[in-house]
């Protein structure tokens, strides 16, 4: 059998046989990563549930080809505050307004771009995984927006405890997002503000990373912790991810955020995103009525830079 440690990507081909306790516990010797191998015997009811036949071995989740023309972005930050959910809704919807087919992924536990899409309570990814025969497009659904949404809901806090310790379980989003591509120019991911199991999994179903970060000192830290997940899946993984760096909620009569806009330009150079999304009250009143700003006030400084943005995606050479 095939076990991978979840920590570092290392895989072993161990003969099963050597364990003589359920669920033992393992070390890497790459990393020293202790964690329990869950031994899944070819007779056994999980096995019969999982499709297995006598004479075959547990079945390993492994990265799938994507050979699709569809885009996926995660809109990702270690920080929270930083304009994540209104990225989504916003670069979605603008794209959209230019013809571009849009499916919207809320894989963030809090659901705010599901509340805000009016999707309250609904289906979520969670609901897939549990599902032994789940179609992903059975749990996708419209808007009234021009976009598409797979809502998140409070069972998503269960997705992490659930299969965290099965091979490649980074891997879920990525293999059943192949499922839904070809329907989709773009797919945009709504992640929590952490480096954790979600985020991880949706940096690796991407081909590009967007970073927003507010024009202030302590953003700075969650954009490099972002970086270096990325850097570390790259190598480990030959991932080939890109990133792009936003700077969003931008106040230009405040000195302090002019002298950490120069410093974003020096140090990101190639990777900083020329749009920057200006501070603008209609944002957040947007949120109160659960409108897109194109929707909402589209005259309104910000859903014209979110427009730029999308503009300036659909100019990137991203696959």
């Amino acid at each position: 059998m095939i076990i991978t440690c979840p920590k570092c990507g290392t895989r072993y081909n161990i003969d099963k046989d050597r364990f003589t306790k359920p669920d033992p516990k393992v070390r890497c010797v790459k990393c020293k990563n202790v964690f329990v191998v869950r031994v899944v015997k070819k007779d056994s009811p999980e096995a019969a549930a999982a499709g297995l036949q006598s004479g075959q071995s547990a079945p390993v989740r492994r990265p799938i080809v994507d050979n699709s023309p569809c885009v996926t972005v995660t809109v990702c930050n270690q920080k929270g505050g930083v304009s994540k959910t209104s990225t989504c809704l916003n670069l979605g919807v603008s794209l959209a307004a230019q013809g571009k087919k849009v499916l919207l992924v809320d894989f963030d536990v809090q659901a705010n771009l599901t509340n805000l899409l009016h999707h309250h309570g609904a289906k979520s990814f969670f609901d897939v995984m549990g599902s032994s025969d789940a179609k992903l497009a059975d749990y996708i659904l419209s808007t009234d927006y021009n976009v598409s949404l797979l809502p998140s809901n409070s069972k998503m806090a269960l997705l992490a405890k659930k299969h965290m310790q099965q091979g490649d379980f980074e891997y879920l989003l990525a293999e059943k997002l192949i499922e839904v591509k070809p329907q989709f120019d773009y797919i945009i991911i709504d992640t929590p503000p952490s480096g954790d199991f979600f985020t991880l999994n949706s940096l690796l179903a991407s081909d590009l990373a967007i970073i927003p970060t507010q024009s202030e000192y302590l953003s700075l830290n969650g954009v490099e912790h972002i970086i270096r997940m990325i850097t570390v899946i790259n190598e480990k993984r030959g991932h080939g991810l890109k990133y792009k760096v936003l700077v969003a909620m931008y106040n230009q009569e405040i000195t302090a955020a002019n002298v950490i806009l120069n410093k974003l330009k020096s140090k990101y150079a190639g990777n900083l995103l020329d749009t920057v999304v200006t501070m603008d009250g209609a944002v957040q009143e947007s949120h109160i009525t659960q409108k897109p700003l194109l929707f909402y006030k589209k005259e309104s400084k910000a859903a014209q830079e979110y427009m730029s943005l999308a503009n300036e995606l659909l100019a990137l050479n991203v696959k």
